[in-house]
C-alpha cells in the first residue's frame, strides 16, 4: 500500500510551500462543497515509478484557544502513529520557539520515523553558525536544510523520504481482478459489524496482507467468485475514542490511506443520526480523488417506521450529498444482515462503472444528438464548436473533447455535456465522470 508522509510544524514555517514543491503542483485538493471544510490536505507525490501520499497538516498550537484549534490539534496528534514518516518543519532562518520545543517533545516518542527539516535557509553558512546548534538540542537527529520558496536542496529531502518509507511501486496499484473497497464512516456507524456481516456471505478469506502501518491489515475476501480487498480492516475493528465537543472525528490519516488505495468507497451513515458534516467531507474527498462511491444507511432496523421512510432518506441523500448523486443508496442492518447482498451488488455496479470504456463512435453519436438540441453558445461573436470527443482514461472515466475555443466553454455547458454522457450513453452508477476540453482548430 502507498506510504503516508505527514508534514507537521507550527504555523507559518512553510509547510504548504513544501507540500506544493513535493507534489509538483500549485494546489492540492480543493473542495468547495457546502459544509465541507478543509483541514488536512493530501495529494499523491510520484518520483521515478515510486509514490507516496503526502499530508499537509494545519499548524497546531501548544495551547489551543478554541474548540476548532483543539480538534485540529488532536487530529494531527492522532495521525502521528498512523503515518509512515513525519517531516517536522522548523524555521531555519529565525530559529526555534516554545511551540517547536513542545512539538519536538511529542515527536520524540516516534523519533525513528521523524525527519527534521529546517526551511527558509537561504545562507547555509549563517544557518550553520546561528541555528544548527540549537536544532541538535531537539534530539531528533541531523536536520535537512532547505528553502522551499527558492527550491533549494529539495532533492536531498526527497532522497531521505524514499530512504525511510516502505517501498511502493506504482505498478502495484493495478489488480484488475480485485475490487479494492474502503468502508468509511464515523466510529459509531457500524463499520466493524458490517464488515463481519459481509464476510459471512459464502466467503473464503484468502489471505491477510500486512499494511504499512503498525497494526493495519488489509483482508482479501472472495465472495461468489469475486475477490475484494477490504482496506485497513484493523482500522474498522478499532473504534475511535476521540470525541471533542460535538465533533465526531475520523482518523484522518487512516481515512486518507483507505481512500487513496481503494477503487470503491462505501460511506457508512448511521441512519438514526443521519448525515453529518464529517460524512459530507469524507465523501467529498472520495469524489475529489476520483473514487467510485456507494452510500449505505446502516442500522436501518433501529429507524422507527423504516419501511415507510425510504423515500424520506433518499430525498435527504439528494439534498445533502447532491455532489455524489450518481451513487447507489443502500439500506443495511449489520445486526440483522439486512441489505448485505444489495450492498455487494452496488459495489460491483460502481466498480464496473469506474472501469467502463465507451466506444468513440457511441460517444460522438451521442454528442451529435445533444448538440442538435443544445448547440454550443456564441462567445466573442463566434460560435463555439466541439468537433469530437474520446475517452482517455478509466478508474475513473475521463473524456476529452476537442474544440475551437476550449477556454470559452461555460461551466454550465460543460455540466450539460457531463449530464449528456450519463443520460445518452451510460449512467455510470457509482462512479464520477470527468471531462476536459482541448484545443483543435478544425
Amino acid at each position: 500500500m502507498k506510504p503516508v508522509v505527514l508534514i507537521i510544524g507550527k504555523p507559518n514555517v512553510g509547510k504548504s510551500t513544501i507540500f506544493n514543491r513535493l507534489i509538483k503542483e500549485k494546489k492540492a485538493i480543493v473542495m468547495d462543497y457546502p459544509g465541507v471544510t478543509r483541514d488536512q490536505i493530501f495529494s499523491e507525490a510520484r518520483y521515478d515509478g515510486r509514490a507516496f501520499t503526502l499530508v499537509d497538516t494545519c499548524g497546531i498550537f501548544e495551547e489551543p484557544t478554541n474548540e476548532l484549534e483543539e480538534v485540529a490539534k488532536n487530529k494531527v496528534m492522532e495521525s502521528l502513529n498512523d503515518s509512515d514518516l513525519i517531516l517536522f518543519i522548523v524555521d531555519g532562518k529565525n530559529g526555534l520557539t516554545a511551540e517547536d520545543y513542545y512539538l519536538a517533545n511529542v515527536l520524540r516518542k516516534v523519533k525513528n520515523k521523524v525527519v527534521l527539516v529546517a526551511n527558509k535557509v537561504e545562507s547555509y553558512e549563517k544557518f550553520e553558525i546561528n541555528i544548527l546548534p540549537e536544532l541538535y538540542k531537539l534530539g531528533l537527529g541531523k536536520p535537512i536544510p532547505i528553502s522551499a520558496e527558492h527550491n533549494k536542496n529539495l532533492d536531498e529531502l526527497i532522497d531521505k523520504i524514499f530512504e525511510k518509507i516502505p517501498q511502493f511501486e506504482i505498478e502495484e496499484e493495478d489488480h484488475e481482478d480485485i475490487i479494492k473497497v474502503a468502508l468509511i464512516g464515523r466510529a459509531n456507524a457500524g463499520k466493524s459489524s458490517l464488515f463481519n456481516a459481509i464476510t459471512g456471505i459464502d466467503r473464503a478469506i484468502v489471505s491477510d496482507i500486512p499494511g504499512t502501518t503498525r497494526d493495519s491489515i488489509d483482508e482479501l475476501v472472495e465472495i461468489n467468485g469475486q475477490k475484494y480487498l477490504f482496506i485497513d480492516t484493523a482500522g474498522l475493528k478499532r473504534k475511535s475514542k476521540t470525541n471533542y465537543g460535538s465533533v465526531e472525528m475520523y482518523s484522518t490519516v487512516r481515512t486518507i490511506r483507505a481512500i487513496e488505495n481503494s477503487d470503491v468507497v462505501v460511506l457508512l451513515i448511521d441512519a438514526v443520526e443521519g448525515i453529518t458534516q464529517q460524512d459530507k467531507k469524507v465523501v467529498g474527498t472520495a469524489e475529489n480523488r476520483g473514487k467510485a462511491t456507494v452510500i449505505a444507511f446502516n442500522k436501518w432496523d433501529l429507524v422507527k417506521y423504516h419501511d415507510k421512510r425510504i423515500e424520506e432518506y433518499l430525498n435527504l441523500f439528494k439534498k445533502e450529498l447532491y455532489f455524489v448523486n450518481y451513487s447507489p443508496v443502500i439500506f443495511t442492518s449489520a445486526a440483522k444482515h439486512w441489505g448485505i447482498e444489495k450492498l455487494m451488488d452496488a459495489i460491483d455496479t460502481a466498480y464496473k462503472s469506474y472501469t467502463r470504456r465507451i466506444p468513440t463512435s457511441a460517444l460522438n453519436a451521442a454528442l451529435e444528438r445533444f448538440m442538435m438540441v443544445s448547440p454550443p453558445p456564441i462567445r466573442k461573436g463566434k460560435r463555439i464548436k466541439i468537433y469530437y470527443g474520446t475517452q482517455v482514461d478509466i478508474r475513473p472515466p475521463v473524456f476529452a473533447f476537442f474544440s475551437n475555443m476550449p477556454q470559452q466553454i461555460p461551466k454550465s455547458y460543460q455540466r450539460a455535456i457531463q449530464n449528456m454522457i450519463r443520460r445518452y450513453i451510460d449512467p455510470f452508477i457509482g462512479s464520477p465522470v470527468f471531462i476536459k476540453f482541448k484545443n483543435r482548430k478544425k
